[in-house]
């Protein structure tokens, strides 16, 4: 009986997480959620930022 009990509890994770993972495409398709990325110009702005950071006495560019 625990095994069937295990059997199902597993199967009923994988089955969720399948639903789950069709449910977010279809939302991200729709557009209704994105990923966050960031943008040519955040980049630029970081690594401007941090080109002259001093480690020490080494001065990292």
């Amino acid at each position: 009986m625990l095994r069937n009990v295990g059997r199902r509890f597993i199967l009923f994770l994988i089955g969720s997480s399948i639903f789950a993972t069709f449910i977010g495409y279809t939302l991200f398709k729709a557009g209704l959620i994105s990923l966050p990325v960031t943008t040519k110009s955040q980049r630029t702005l970081n690594i401007d930022r941090n080109r002259n950071r001093r480690v020490g006495k080494i001065r990292v560019t």
